[in-house]
């Protein structure tokens, strides 16, 4: 039930925050969550273009990714500010390979309770 309620008050009540901070617990309940649905519209994409219908099934997987940009965008950009760095740091994904594993790292490390530049310090483990 946690992963459903991290995924519901991200898309819901965070659909545009990029200020704040996220628990290392929610962020990743979230991203469990999307992942799951995302690869159950893959199977439902599947099922359709064996059936011809391979605009319908684009069409559903596009909308579904471009509809969970901004909360994803969000919820990178509030963990980064978690452990107490920039959100611009989410542009080091746009370095070829590199970029995404030293941005997976950054999001796994704990939060940093020092500095309150960017909001309360929330524990990962009352989540």
């Amino acid at each position: 039930m946690q992963m459903v309620n991290a995924y519901l008050n991200v898309v819901k009540n965070n659909y545009f925050q990029f200020h704040g901070r996220m628990a290392r617990a929610e962020f990743w309940w979230f991203a469990l969550m999307n992942f799951l649905i995302a690869l159950a519209l893959s199977f439902i994409v599947l099922i359709l273009s064996a059936n011809k219908n391979i605009d319908l099934a684009l069409a559903i997987i596009g909308i579904y990714y471009l509809a969970l940009l901004l909360p994803s965008l969000g919820t990178q950009i509030r963990r980064l500010h978690d452990i107490g760095m920039s959100g611009w740091w989410i542009l080091i994904n746009l370095v070829p390979y590199v970029g995404a594993i030293a941005l997976l790292i950054m999001l796994i490390l704990p939060g940093k309770p020092s500095g309150e530049v960017y909001g309360p310090y929330h524990d990962s483990m009352s989540y």
